[in-house]
């Protein structure tokens, strides 16, 4: 005999069936690229691949992982998938939004949400106008429309949820906000610029794709998910107060030095956050708020990094033959910000250390990518860091990539080289 929750799963994972066209969210579509991805493959850029994830089972029997720079939350899809706890600290209030939207405690009863929503398709807000060319991220009545949507989420998540119902809705609508955004999307998905023409035009359909598919990624987390113990939370990990001595174990990756940072990427979501006048929102370049590798360093002090392969890196631009302008450029902007990112790291780093058991184990997924045919040397400074704190640490694994993530796709030899990091740490 049949319970109830054997027929609600039976529901549920019928959702799931259908063609590959069908569970792809396709680029005719104006929903934002990042999000585009994130529902058809449950990652984009920076994010933990197969191959990163599967770290996990080289802590051998763990309870717990700690990732305290937790982007999209995929350690915890994978942990949850295998019975395995773990705890995120992540500081990108978008990114931690996804993350409640996508926690397995979350999924069944944001599934009953999206349905909701798709039940009330009468109810969704109307407009006459075809579109709009604005200097703004959000003209009046993309506010009008966006609000009228948050509106209808509230009531929807109220149905369904106890807690924080608020934060709730807005992570359920989020990742839909871009697309009646006035930006421009540039030629990798870290770029978008404020400024545009917002389509109105079949928003409808796109309104209605975004929660089918959301539903189909909820289907799969919730059909895949074997635990729910995960603990998510909006932190600074330079500042945050970890629970001391919690961790055996930590697989984490840290921002990349590639010039763009995730407040950059997400700048339309930010917007909408800041018109709602969310705490977290960083539309504005606010120095208290800046995440690790903030691209803003004309409004915030620059910090001197203490370990030696940083200092070593940063002088060896100076001694570098380039024109006025590389030197200029270099003074004003590449040096303060290089400075800024390995310091973060350090005081970061210095502030996670002590959650961690005496005996404990870790990797950390870092990328050295280039500048001006000099590779930057983010696993090296990583290694110095945590030596520094008591720790044993090597390279684990390393893989050479070409061609990924670099600003100029014409970028040949050591320019294109983008090499992969697994650093071990241990004690």
């Amino acid at each position: 005999m049949k319970t109830k929750a054997d027929t609600q799963k039976q529901t549920v994972s019928s959702r799931s069936t259908g063609s590959q066209q069908e569970r792809l969210v396709t680029r005719v579509t104006l929903l934002r690229k990042i999000y585009r991805v994130l529902l058809n493959t449950g990652r984009t850029y920076a994010a933990f691949n197969e191959r990163d994830r599967k770290l996990v089972h080289s802590f051998g029997p763990v309870k717990e992982i700690l990732d305290p720079m937790s982007g999209y939350g995929s350690l915890t899809r994978y942990c949850a998938e295998h019975g395995i706890q773990s705890y995120c600290l992540e500081y990108n209030l978008p990114q931690h939004l996804w993350q409640t939207l996508c926690h397995p405690s979350n999924t069944a009863k944001y599934l009953e949400s999206c349905q909701l929503m798709l039940s009330w398709k009468k109810r969704w807000p109307g407009t006459e106008i075809r579109g709009i060319a604005s200097d703004d991220w959000f003209p009046d009545e993309s506010i009008r429309l966006l609000l009228n949507l948050l509106d209808l989420s509230r009531k929807a998540i109220e149905r369904t949820f106890d807690g924080d119902q608020a934060n709730l809705s807005i992570a359920l609508l989020l990742p839909f906000v871009g697309r009646l955004s006035c930006s421009v999307q540039g030629d990798i998905v870290t770029h978008v610029k404020k400024g545009g023409i917002c389509v109105y035009a079949g928003w409808e359909d796109d309104f209605e794709l975004y929660l089918r598919a959301l539903v189909r990624t909820l289907v799969r987390i919730t059909d895949a998910s074997v635990s729910k113990a995960h603990e998510i939370i909006r932190g600074d990990a330079r500042t945050f107060r970890f629970p001391k001595k919690r961790f055996g174990a930590m697989l984490t990756s840290p921002p990349y030095p590639n010039h763009r940072d995730f407040v950059s990427m997400f700048a339309p979501e930010h917007a909408f956050l800041d018109v709602l006048k969310v705490p977290g929102s960083v539309t504005s370049r606010r120095a208290a708020e800046q995440i690790i590798g903030s691209n803003f360093v004309s409004e915030r002090p620059t910090f001197t990094p203490t370990t030696q392969t940083a200092k070593t890196f940063l002088e060896s631009i100076t001694k570098l033959k380039r024109n006025e302008t590389a030197i200029r450029h270099d003074r004003q902007y590449y040096i303060p910000y290089f400075e800024n990112y390995f310091a973060d790291l350090e005081t970061a780093y210095r502030n996670i250390a002590p959650a961690l058991k005496s005996k404990s184990e870790g990797y950390i997924v870092v990328v050295n990518n280039t500048h001006r045919n000099l590779l930057i040397p983010v696993s090296e400074v990583i290694l110095e860091i945590w030596q520094s704190l008591g720790f044993n640490a090597s390279i684990s694994t390393s893989i050479e990539a070409f061609h990924v993530g670099t600003k100029n796709p014409r970028a040949r030899g050591l320019r294109a080289r983008h090499t992969e990091h697994v650093v071990r740490i241990w004690r």
